[in-house]
């Protein structure tokens, strides 16, 4: 019996998910009946060495926790040798991303508003040393220069076929693989908040949250987070979701997309734009707008940004920084000159990069590494008061041109679930700002104070392969254990359901932009399909059951 059949009870399910389960799973999922085919190992070489799953805290992501459990349980019943080990979240996201100490990696990751945008990002040659981010260090130079070329194309069409081109060569050589895509959810105390609107960003995201209506005596829309927030600085935050969510209201972008995907000049700080030719942009910047200390917004500001940002290299916006290659000002006009022909230039740069004020910034010389303690934007919040490890607060910008509807959002840190669902139904916190999927959200959503609100989202949890590892700089390896993933146990066993499996790095809630033939792993049996795998790339799998590299090649 294998356990992505679905048809193990969900008691006896999740206590194979802890690490005292573990041991039990073996002796559910039973021998694979390719094992007593496999030989000994008399004509293999050495064992596959000892591989590292990082995995969060159960208190952190309880849901997320015990699928990694599994997944590496799975990963040992194909004959690899896996030990799951728990960090913290700040030491896992670390070891990960700066010092590449690990073998597999599971978080949830989002491609933002442009299904191409992070693909050079995540997955170009250029990208693999400690802190870029491409952390699984995958290396495909025949791939570059489509990675690239996609952020280039005008042609909507023709980027679609790179897009798809890109999809299908990651979803062979998978060194990131989607187990599940993941909706955007909010949950909320109906009696004092109305009006979410979807988007495929998320409920934090510029228009949805400026379309809050809070109904309390103080109109603060209350949330939490389970970990202290590490920075304000907007240029050195690694692109972490609980920062995201402060900074898209602390800072205003020069172009904002609508929920329809459209760039919308009532949502943003320039309110005209033109495209010259194919390697220029102009911006009409907003007149009369001040930043949150009073001082106006100016061109100049504007200039400073894109010249700041390009000159210190940021490595947040190193997509974005290495297109342009000048900025000029002419009156409220501000022109961007592109190195080359850019495709959708306000997806791809335009909404991406903050503006900062010249006054507060320019005398930073690295800006990346900047202690930044009372942030100065021009958004429609303002930075109010943080008492670091314990509560962040932003009050509403009156002088905004979009304001939100609510006078303060305050965020406390709580780090245990039940403790945020019952402050949560006592409305003492009226939403949950990154809503969690698991047992309190399926108990919980059908009370009458508690509305959910759900849409397709643009992330995914990903199953990440370091590729710097023996073993898992073969291809053949790498697709064995994406075929192990128990994908459908996890979404009906842990997710209630809420979510869906994933194939493809980008969702089908990207409609065309999605490639509906990319390579499908197995989705039953999962185990035996990955042994075949290996087997049949000459790996040896020896009457214990574990894999042994392929004698002539051995490791």
């Amino acid at each position: 019996m294998l356990i992505d059949n679905n048809d193990v009870d969900r008691r006896e399910f999740l206590k194979l998910t802890t690490a005292t389960g573990l041991g039990g799973l073996a002796s559910l999922a039973g021998c694979s009946s390719l094992e007593s085919s496999s030989g000994g190992a008399e004509n293999a070489g050495s064992e596959l060495p000892q591989y590292k799953y990082l995995n969060n805290p159960a208190n952190y992501n309880p849901a997320r926790h015990d699928a990694i459990n599994l997944v590496g349980e799975q990963l040992n019943n194909l004959g690899l040798n896996v030990k799951v080990q728990v960090f913290e979240w700040g030491t896992l996201y670390t070891k990960i991303t700066q010092e590449h100490d690990f073998s597999f990696a599971t978080w949830s990751r989002g491609l933002g508003i442009d299904p191409g945008v992070r693909m050079p990002e995540q997955f170009h040659s250029s990208n693999v040393t400690a802190d870029q981010g491409n952390f699984t260090g995958y290396a495909n130079k025949d791939l570059d220069p489509t990675l690239m070329e996609q952020l280039q194309e005008k042609d909507e069409q023709k980027r679609i076929q790179m897009l798809h081109d890109i999809q299908t060569t990651l979803g062979k050589d998978v060194p990131m693989h989607p187990i599940v895509q993941m909706p955007n959810i909010v949950a909320y105390n109906n009696n004092q908040v109305s009006g979410w609107t979807d988007h495929i960003v998320g409920y934090y995201h510029f228009e949805p949250m400026t379309n809050v209506e809070v109904k309390n005596d103080k109109k603060e829309l209350r949330g939490s987070w389970a970990e202290t927030l590490g920075t304000m600085n907007v240029l050195g935050y690694k692109n972490e979701t609980k920062l995201i969510h402060q900074f898209e209201m602390l800072y205003d972008k020069l172009v904002r997309i609508n929920s329809k995907l459209e760039a919308d000049p009532k949502l943003s700080l320039a309110t005209k734009w033109e495209r010259p030719d194919d390697t220029t942009v102009k911006y009409k910047l907003r007149e009369d707008h001040k930043w949150h200390d009073g001082e106006a917004v100016t061109p100049e500001d504007v200039k400073f940004t894109l010249d700041y940002v390009k000159k210190n290299k940021i490595p947040l916006y190193s997509t974005q920084w290495e297109l342009y290659d000048s900025v000029s000002v002419d009156g409220q006009w501000i022109t961007v000159t592109f190195k080359d022909p850019i495709g959708p230039v306000h997806k791809l740069f335009s909404n991406q990069i903050p503006i900062l004020p010249k006054h507060k910034w320019n005398s930073r010389s690295n800006p990346a590494k900047a202690s930044v303690k009372k942030p100065v934007g021009s958004g429609p919040l303002q930075f109010d008061y943080w008492d670091k490890g314990s509560e962040l607060s932003l009050k509403k910008y009156g002088d905004h041109w979009r304001p939100v509807k609510f006078n303060r959002r305050i965020w406390r840190i709580i780090p245990e679930s039940s403790t945020v669902w019952s402050l949560l139904k006592k409305g003492k916190l009226n939403y949950l700002p990154y809503t969690r999927i698991g047992k309190q959200l399926k108990d919980n959503k059908g009370k009458s104070n508690i509305g959910v609100q759900s849409t397709p989202g643009d992330g995914w949890w990903h199953f990440s392969q370091n590729l710097r590892k023996k073993g898992l700089d073969d291809r053949a390896v790498r697709q064995a254990a994406v075929h192990a993933i128990p994908k459908a146990a996890i979404n009906k066993q842990i997710l209630y359901g809420f979510a869906k499996e994933g194939w493809n790095l980008i969702g089908e809630s990207f409609g065309k932009y999605s490639n509906p033939d990319v390579k499908k792993y197995q989705k039953q049996n999962g185990v035996e399909a990955g042994k075949k795998r290996l087997e049949d790339a000459g790996y040896v799998i020896d009457n214990d059951g574990t894999v042994h590299f392929p004698e002539q090649s051995s490791k």
